[in-house]
This record gives structure tokens, C-alpha cells and sequence, in this order.
């Protein structure tokens, strides 16, 4: 009997002289999902985030809404996926930048996910086509330039053309979605400002305003992409490619396409970014 108060003792002890870290660490379901768009800044973003005390965020995309081979595996595996959150860190984020496009993914999510916040990074459509061009381009040694792509028959049909027309994919989001759930960040003040747009979507995470402008600066060996400061506070090589120069045709092209698509955004999000 002597034992038991013993056993008790030796495990209180045990315990108490462990770090709140090493007791409360663990991982949870995120809180918040960047959910594209892709070329628009979500890795950018989710680096600037990762700085916050009170966040966990994935280093990598998860794809499980998105991909039957992962879905299939169920919310417990979805949750191992996720970084180990300490004590302070009670946000975790992931982004996977194809959600935003999936057929799936609006009512995969608000159905297993149903209080889980969205953040969805919007640049110039024009912009993001040439960015998502210049990433192909750079797979291949050979590849008609940006100008012959869009004078293609069917051109409106290409992948990094479709893409920029953000309403058709926001409306699905909006059928599970409410508006208040979904926060809208403009890519291009996001390379400028990123300060301002971070500072707006820490109000959007109710997460104190930690990260600030004097944590940025901006590395003109990458066309000037804001960094953080912090170790290896600036993106891969892979960010900040140069871009093509496009002809006046094209961009005429191109702005008469998103046009319609810019006006239904603004009506559908509610925003009104400096580009639309």
C-alpha cells in the first residue's frame, strides 16, 4: 500500500518538472487554410505568418481536400499532417493553393471543417498568368513565348488564362462560405505593403499585431520581394523570376478578357483592390 502514494509522488514530480512545451505539444486540425490563389503570394504569406507566437503553420502543402488518395484517409491523418503546436501557438495554418480552384474542396472543408477561417490572396489576373507562364516555362528548354500562347486558338481555355478569372471559382466558395469567414488579400500591396495586409489579416486570425513594418525589407536582388527578418526571411530562388515583356496587343487581349470576371469579383468579395 506504501507504494501507491509513492508511484503518485514520483509522477507528480515527473510532471511538474516537465516544460509546459513538452506537455502541451501537439497537433491540431487548422484553424485557417490559405486556399490560393496559386501565384498570388500564399507561400509568401504563410512565411510572413509563421513569425506570429501564436501560430503553427505547415511547411508544406497538404492537398487533402483536393486529392481522393488523401481524403480517403480520413481527418486523423489530415491532423497528423500538421506541425507539433506548442503551449503559445493555438492557430494552425496550411495553405494548399489548388483548393481554390477544386470542385470538391468548398464542401469537403465546410463540412469537416466547419468553423475553420479562409484566406484567399488575389493579384492582377494578368500578372498571375504571366508568373504561372513563367514557372511552365522554366520545366522546358523549348516554349512558344507568353505573346504566342495568347494568340492561340482557344487560349481563353489555358490553365493560367482560366485561372484568373477568380468569380467563377469564388462563387463556389460562396455557396458554403459566408463572406465573414473568407478574408481577401491583395497580392500586389502584399510585395509593396506587406505590413498593411498582414496587419489586416492578424485582425482577421484574432491574433495580437506582432508582425510589423519594421520587421520587412525588401531584396532588390529579387526584384524587390519584401523579406522578413528573420533566418532565411526571403523566399527561394525559385520567387521572383523575371518576367517577359508582353506585346500591347496581348495585354488589350488580356484586359478585355478579365474585364467581366474583375466586375463579378468586386460585386461577389466585396472589394475593391487598387488593380480591379
Amino acid at each position: 500500500m506504501i507504494l501507491v502514494p509513492i508511484i503518485v509522488c514520483i509522477l507528480s514530480t515527473i510532471i511538474s518538472s516537465s516544460s509546459p512545451s513538452e506537455v502541451t505539444n501537439t497537433k491540431h486540425l487548422p484553424q485557417a487554410i490559405i486556399i490560393g490563389v496559386k501565384k498570388c503570394g500564399t507561400r509568401a504569406l504563410l512565411k510572413f505568418l509563421s513569425v506570429h507566437p501564436a501560430i503553427a503553420a505547415s511547411s508544406r502543402e497538404i492537398h487533402f481536400f483536393d486529392t481522393p488518395n488523401n481524403f480517403r484517409l480520413g481527418l486523423d491523418w489530415y491532423r497528423n499532417q500538421m506541425p507539433i503546436a506548442n503551449g503559445n501557438q493555438y492557430v494552425t495554418i496550411e495553405k494548399t493553393p489548388h483548393y481554390f480552384i477544386d470542385r470538391h474542396t468548398p464542401k469537403r472543408l465546410a463540412h469537416y471543417l466547419p468553423e475553420v477561417k479562409v484566406i484567399l490572396i488575389l493579384r492582377d489576373p494578368i500578372i498571375r498568368a504571366i508568373s504561372d507562364y513563367v514557372q511552365i516555362k522554366n520545366r522546358h528548354e523549348f516554349y512558344p513565348t507568353f505573346d504566342e500562347f495568347i494568340s492561340m486558338k482557344n487560349s481563353t481555355q489555358w490553365t493560367p488564362i482560366k485561372i484568373g478569372c477568380y468569380a467563377i471559382y469564388l462563387r463556389r466558395w460562396l455557396k458554403y462560405f459566408p463572406l465573414e469567414r473568407i478574408h481577401f488579400v491583395d497580392g500586389e500591396n502584399l510585395i509593396h505593403r506587406p505590413w498593411k495586409e498582414l496587419e489586416s489579416v492578424q485582425t482577421f486570425l484574432n491574433i495580437s499585431n506582432h508582425i510589423r513594418q519594421e520587421d520587412f525589407y525588401f531584396n532588390m536582388e529579387k526584384r524587390g520581394f519584401p523579406c522578413i527578418r528573420q533566418p532565411n526571411g526571403c523566399l527561394g530562388s525559385s520567387k521572383g523570376r523575371q518576367h517577359p515583356t508582353i506585346s500591347e496587343q496581348t495585354r488589350n487581349k488580356l484586359k478585355h478578357l478579365y474585364a467581366t470576371c474583375n466586375q463579378q469579383l468586386k460585386q461577389l468579395a466585396q472589394i475593391d483592390f487598387s488593380w480591379l
